[in-house]
């Protein structure tokens, strides 16, 4: 084996020499799937004028990947049509589209592309058209595989995690094992694309090694997939070394020594999914039962590379154990080259890999304290470098010191939802105290006070499943048959509350062990307060006992209660949420529904809420002068609902979200009417009064007469802006985190006559960002001008500005425009799609050439997604992340000319637009003047009432509708 005579100092060499493939054959090869991606999406993947559309095109394979070896590779250009809307979609029309793509395919190949040739092999893979594009030579070649799919993906940002809905319906589907992997071919290529030359290096080294055992005379079918070996190479690196520089005999080594492991390996990476939803967390537990050798994909987790029980990794495992004395793995003096250390990995003298690592607790299966041979990497984290896990088996990720605020804004983005397990949530052992105190507490009640209770309800933080680690609050709600009415509770609260305090003073004496009941000084009229303390666990609770009038009874679970009962709460002339107690079961009621995650959420705002109120203590509002820790419960949830409702999500999106509302309680106006609604006169009348209460206005969703919103939110909104840009919001390549689309009002809960406002608050963008928009854009529009076509006989006629922002109608945050390119090569309507990928590809690197050398107030950024008819790029605000303008480039035929402004174009325009269209809308572009003229001319008010109609309307994403996209609504 040639390989094997290589001197270990001369690999690196010896990779670029044999391994690495002949740039010409691979810029050729390139070229020839990019015009036959393009022709496709020209066509729409078949003939015919029924065609489904193409919504985009992928390369993946070892050619995508960037892990081709020279000689011989292959690759995926996979189709995503949009005939497919579900998985099960593609086994029923995949044969039909495949028939005809390969009709379209031998079409285009009638104008060969030079120095390769096309070929048809046995078709061997049912799902995927295969062809060989070969060298004149015949020394290099590529096995192509065109596979039609169904884009579950859309149209999803690089290092943007998928949802978990993604892969849950991926296993509800029914499929086998990896059948619908080519549907993630984007997270797989980016998976590895991401990594360092020399790791590819590596790669091409290691796939180099598994040819030539295949050569040597084992049957390649019985051997497990080439891609198996780039995972596992990407693995030891990521466990051995993570640098960009170095032994490629080390790596060798260690992959190797890992083959001879393959019976204790389990590898997997939690980049694109992972246990968080509750359907992919037991899939995942069972692939992880699997006979060694497991290996996931880090796309597709029903794909297991490893399939220990299918594939002869023992084959593999006596070549890699038979060459370690060959030259590749001795030094200059003679001396063996030694493997990587690290997790998961071989050591020497040691049999299988059983030694214990760092887990990351999101990733734990309930044997992996049992099953120390399988290794669980943590996905894209370093090597930890805290101290060494205790008898738990992990180790915590900030020191905790007594007495000393765990400082949030330290805290990495991926560690929020481990920060909150491990020093947010309480004690289970002290919860179990508490419960346990409150059973007594309310048994004594029972039976020795002389006012009885018809009911007991707990709340608080406690009841409503909210409370923080070392200290949170319980109402106990006594519900007296004293009390007929709201007015009763008043004139005997004392008296009754002194009688509790007497029982509970008498009664109490160690009723439960190492928790102690102490009386503070009474603040709350209306409740006796006590503190429960565990000074051995170092936490406590407040507890109110509050007796009130049970107004609402005993109402099921989701039942809304009776009108009555609120209209008898507006005319008893109460205070402004005097008797919320009345209401604490249904305020109980309406989190405790909450998914979990989003009642950690919640934790982590208390917890920023607290480590404020303690910051400045005594440099500006006292604690009790801030609005109520309820009120940040509130508005974590409205922020859910609005932006989310999903059982798993980013936390730090969360965290930011609330954060930016709290940003804006000026403007907030927040209520729900799962309990109380416009329906009864007296309750639309209140509720009118209330929305017209200066903000913010936060309204209890048990008690209407409740803005919990009241307080000084000033200091909470300047801590909140200063979180910005700390750790916990930056994402792992150190951009910020973006919120969830969340406005501080809603458009339903408006009354008519603040219409005007709302607009002009939340629709209209900014008047700074519109004006920097304005001023890039024209930047823009004269550099394509005078640089595009410079050297061709292709003149840029003029370049018009179209969609939303050039109407005037844009919404506030995300909207969109067109730049329309009138081009001289177009003399009539169906020539536009003559040259379009050459045009496009043009009018790129201009756009390109243009970000570097022009200075601009506003973020530009071209869209990296290539695609033959359309080019993209976005103007995103400096200051305001959420104010940003999407773009679409769009070169047309100029059927208009130079038409003065309110004059009407010939009537001949029209004539040749009835002869050459064949869709509705297809040159529309064309037109882009005369529309945006048509809306721009009309009264500022007009324009207003559009925003508001185009706020009712759900936006669709870019690019689902079809084009063009000026059909849009928010064109």
């Amino acid at each position: 084996m040639d390989l094997y005579s290589t001197p270990a100092a001369a690999l690196d060499r010896f990779v670029a020499r044999r391994l690495q493939p002949r740039k010409e054959f691979v810029e050729k090869a390139r070229r020839a799937l990019g015009a036959l991606a393009a022709a496709l999406r020209e066509r729409g993947g078949r003939l015919g004028a029924a065609a489904p559309r193409v919504l985009k095109t992928v390369k993946g394979g070892s050619s995508g990947r960037g892990t081709a070896l020279k000689g011989g590779c292959d690759s995926e250009l996979v189709i995503f049509l949009d005939c497919f809307k579900s998985y099960v979609d593609q086994r029923a029309r995949r044969a039909e589209i495949l028939s005809e793509m390969r009709a379209s395919l031998e079409s285009w190949w009638q104008n060969p592309v030079p120095g390769l040739r096309l070929t048809f092999p046995e078709q061997s893979v049912p799902g995927a058209l295969q062809f060989r594009l070969t060298s004149v030579d015949l020394e290099d070649w590529m096995d192509v595989s065109l596979v039609p799919a169904f884009n579950v993906l859309g149209q999803a940002g690089s290092g943007v995690k998928p949802k978990p809905q993604v892969y849950s319906t991926l296993l509800n589907s029914g499929c086998q094992g990896g059948e619908h992997a080519a549907c993630f071919t984007e997270l797989r290529r980016n998976f590895v694309n991401i990594r360092p030359a020399k790791l590819k290096n590596l790669i091409l080294l290691v796939k180099h090694w598994y040819h030539q055992v295949c050569l040597q005379g084992l049957w390649k079918e019985t051997l497990p997939p080439v891609y198996a070996l780039e995972l596992l190479t990407i693995f030891a690196w990521e466990q051995g070394c993570k640098k960009d520089a170095f032994s490629l005999a080390e790596g060798l080594r260690t992959v190797l020594g890992l083959i001879q492991q393959h019976q204790h390996l389990c590898v997997f990476w939690t980049v694109n999914y992972g246990f968080e939803d509750p359907a992919v967390g037991q899939f995942l537990q069972r692939q992880l039962k699997r006979p060694r050798p497991v290996i996931l994909d880090p796309a597709d987790p029903t794909w297991d590379l490893g399939n220990g029980a299918a594939w002869h990794w023992d084959l593999l495992a006596q070549e890699a154990a038979s060459c370690y004395d060959h030259p590749c793995f001795l030094r200059g003096m003679g001396d063996p080259v030694q493997s990587w250390k690290g997790p998961g990995l071989p050591r020497a003298g040691c049999s299988g890999l059983g030694h214990p690592i760092q887990l990351d607790p999101n990733q734990k299966t309930p044997e992996n304290s049992k099953s120390l041979n399988a290794v669980y990497p943590r996905a894209g984290s370093k090597p930890p470098s805290c101290p060494a896990p205790g008898p738990t088996g992990a180790a915590s990720i900030v020191p905790s010191v007594p007495g000393m605020a765990l400082d949030l804004s330290q805290i990495p983005t991926k560690e929020l939802d481990r920060f909150i397990q491990d020093h947010l949530k309480p004690s289970p052992q002290f919860q179990e105290q508490v419960k346990k105190a409150i059973d007594i507490i309310l048994r004594c009640l029972h039976e020795n006070c002389v006012h009885k209770a018809s009911r007991v309800s707990k709340g608080g933080s406690f009841g409503r499943g909210t409370d923080l680690r070392d200290g949170c609050d319980v109402e106990l709600i006594i519900f007296l048959n004293c009390f007929t009415d709201y007015k009763d509770q008043g004139p005997r609260r004392a008296e009754i509350l002194d009688e509790m305090r007497a029982q509970l003073e008498s009664w109490w004496q160690d009723q439960v062990p190492s928790l102690s009941l102490q009386f503070p000084e009474q603040n709350v009229p209306e409740a006796l307060q006590f503190q429960l303390v565990s000074t051995a666990l170092k936490s406590w609770t407040d507890v109110s006992l509050l007796p009130a009038f049970d107004a609402v009874g005993q109402l099921s679970s989701g039942t809304k209660p009776n009108p009555q009962v609120y209209s008898r709460l507006l005319t008893s002339g109460c205070q402004e949420g005097e008797h919320k107690a009345c209401f604490a079961e249904l305020r109980r009621n309406f989190m405790n529904i909450r998914p979990v995650k989003l009642k950690n959420l919640i934790l982590l705002v208390k917890h920023w809420y607290r480590q404020v109120a303690a910051q400045n203590k005594g440099k500006g509002p006292a604690p009790a002068s801030l609005p109520p820790a309820y009120a940040l419960e509130l508005l974590t949830i409205f922020a859910w609902e609005q932006g989310c409702r999903q059982d798993c999500f980013n936390m730090a999106q969360g965290f930011r979200t609330v954060l930016g509302l709290v940003q804006q309680h000026q403007q907030l106006c927040v209520y729900w009417t799962v309990n109380y609604s416009t329906e009864d006169p007296a309750m639309r009348m209140h509720l009118l009064g209330q929305l017209r209460k200066p903000r913010p206005l936060v309204l209890d969703p048990a008690d209407p007469t409740w803005n919990v919103g009241h307080g000084s939110w000033e200091l909470l909104a300047q801590e909140a802006a200063a979180l910005g840009m700390q750790a916990c919001f930056l994402s792992r390549d150190g951009t910020s985190v973006q919120p969830w689309d969340v406005m501080p009002a809603l458009l339903y809960q408006t009354p008519a006559g603040d219409l005007d406002k709302f607009i002009s608050e939340f629709l209209q963008p900014n008047r700074q960002f519109l004006a920097q928009v304005n001023k890039a854009v024209d930047t823009i529009c004269s550099f394509l001008k005078e640089n595009c076509f410079r050297n061709s006989p292709i003149k840029v006629i003029k370049v018009v500005k179209g969609g939303s922002s050039a109407k005037g109608t844009a919404l506030r945050g995300r909207s969109d425009a067109d730049l329309v390119v009138f081009l001289s090569c177009f003399s009539q309507f169906t020539e536009q799609g003559n040259k379009r990928a050459e045009i496009i590809s043009e009018i790129r690197a201009q756009l390109e050439a243009c970000q570097q050398e022009r200075q601009f107030e506003v973020k530009f950024e071209v869209s990296k997604w290539e695609n033959p008819r359309v080019l993209s790029f976005s103007l995103t605000s400096q200051t305001m992340l959420d104010q940003s303008v999407d773009f679409d480039v769009l070169p047309a035929f100029d059927a208009l000319g130079q038409l003065v402004s309110g004059s009407r174009p010939s009537s001949q325009v029209y004539v040749d637009l009835i002869h050459s269209y064949s869709n509705a809308g297809e040159y529309s572009t064309c037109f882009t003047e005369l529309q945006r003229d048509f809306i721009i001319s009309r009264p500022t008010k007009l324009k207003s009432l559009i925003r508001l109609v185009k706020h009712c309307v759900p936006r669709s994403p870019r690019g689902e509708a079809p084009y063009p996209h000026s059909t849009g609504w928010n064109s």
